[in-house]
């Protein structure tokens, strides 16, 4: 059967995904095929088109580069991972990928909640030929090698090792990872930290009175320690003074040593990093402490950057004592005390969020900490959790009323385990 150039792959991909039907993976032997690398044509009943058919989906900020349909199959498999994760895979596969400022047009796209005409870029008729968009992208690929050839000092975009995308010379056409990560930073490129910005600061020094005290009991001993420490500080001691300021080191060493402490002993909660996760950094605080679920597009839109880290106090419902847990959404920085503390972990079923963790399988990792998965209420666990020892966090899709319920619920569960497992962390 010859390859199909009538019917628009593009919409019978929106078919399928609306109906959570997947395409047929054929390789060059017309087997079928679970890997996207192997495949070489793909189909829909009964229509074929080659694994790379341009389809008349636009990227933006472009008149002539179309994402293929294998791009788009990539990503929809992959959509929930983090952007970083999901490039670095599409580039060692050698596909295109979907730029970030694209991800929420093409999800929304292909699962129905934007209309079939709303194709960013596509004709008025609200479909392209596959051959023309081919011809255009093919034309476009020549432009960039003919410039590229003119001008020697033009940068290239070489192509990682492995890649079966690159040309001889080792560069990468338009339209492939390494290039289209290129292209998204310099797109992206933003002046974060000025002469004026860097003076200015958020954060709150209110905790060194409490140190202080800690250090220096009696207000006129703490005076003397502090015009002693000050004396030794500039030269000017005397002999006593030399031995306060001997002493500067330790105290402050002491200091480190206890903020170092308060820090480790706080209960840790980890979410996932990906920003299209159901909860992560933008919306978890609203949920643990207000109670309400708020959908993280809607903060990132209004908010700043991500914190790195958030404080969360809580009420044990059980004692009434108030317990501070440190929320974070990477580990890359943990201590061994660190991971003594880790308490909750929110997951979306990924197993990549759990890559340089101190325990190596998401089963390890459950057996170790609490797990819980959030997801809408009429929405089901992905098979691969079966054994991951977690349990779900349903959330309704519009009865907000119903937050609280399932908060507290989840409360309670982390108050359990920590009286049952970690109860070091409640003092």
């Amino acid at each position: 059967m010859s390859l199909s150039s009538g019917p628009n792959p593009l919409l019978l991909l929106r078919q399928y995904t609306i109906q959570n039907t997947k395409p047929d993976l054929l390789d060059q032997n017309d087997a079928l095929t679970t890997s996207l690398q192997d495949t070489a044509t793909i189909r829909f009943g009964d229509d074929r088109f080659a694994r790379d058919t341009p389809t008349t989906f636009l990227r933006s900020n472009s008149d002539s580069d179309y994402y293929t349909l294998s791009a788009l199959l990539h990503f929809l498999d992959h959509r929930d991972e983090g952007f970083y994760e999901y490039m670095k895979m599409a580039n060692t596969m050698g596909l295109q990928a979907i730029s970030f400022g694209d991800r929420t047009a093409v999800v929304d796209y292909l699962t129905g909640k934007s209309p079939e005409n709303a194709v960013p870029g596509s004709a008025a008729s609200g479909s392209l030929d596959a051959e023309s968009a081919a011809a255009g992208s093919k034309h476009a690929g020549s432009d960039i090698a003919a410039s590229a050839a003119s001008d020697p000092k033009r940068p290239r975009v070489r192509a990682a090792p492995g890649s079966v995308s690159g040309a001889a010379d080792g560069s990468v056409p338009a339209g492939t990872a390494a290039n289209d990560i290129a292209r998204d930073i310099m797109r992206r490129e933003r002046v974060l930290v000025t002469p004026s910005t860097a003076l200015s600061s958020s954060k709150s020094f209110a905790h060194v009175v409490d140190l202080a005290k800690a250090l220096f009991p009696s207000k006129h001993g703490g005076a003397a320690a502090a015009d002693s420490l000050a004396k030794g500080a500039d030269g000017k001691s005397n002999a006593g003074g030399a031995g306060s300021a001997a002493a500067a080191p330790g105290a402050g060493a002491a200091v480190a040593r206890r903020a170092a402490h308060r820090k480790r002993r706080n209960p840790i909660i980890v979410v996932p990093a990906a920003t299209t996760a159901m909860l992560n950094m933008y919306n978890i605080k609203a949920l643990l402490l207000d109670h309400q679920f708020v959908e993280s597009r809607a903060v990132m839109e209004t908010a700043g950057p991500k914190p790195r880290e958030l404080t969360v106090e809580h009420a044990m419902l059980s004692t009434g004592q108030t317990v501070k847990f440190r929320v974070v959404d990477s580990v890359q920085d943990f201590a061994d005390a660190d991971w003594d503390c880790l308490v909750c972990v929110f997951t979306q079923g990924a197993a990549w969020q759990f890559k340089n963790w101190l325990w190596k399988t998401p089963e390890e990792v459950f057996q170790n900490c609490l797990g819980f998965y959030p997801k809408y209420q009429d929405e089901r666990l992905k098979d691969s959790t079966s054994s991951w020892n977690i349990s779900p966090l349903n959330i309704e899709r519009s009865k907000r009323h119903m937050d609280r319920a399932a908060i507290v619920g989840l409360w309670n569960n982390v108050e359990q385990y920590m009286a049952r497992n970690k109860p070091d962390l409640l003092h």
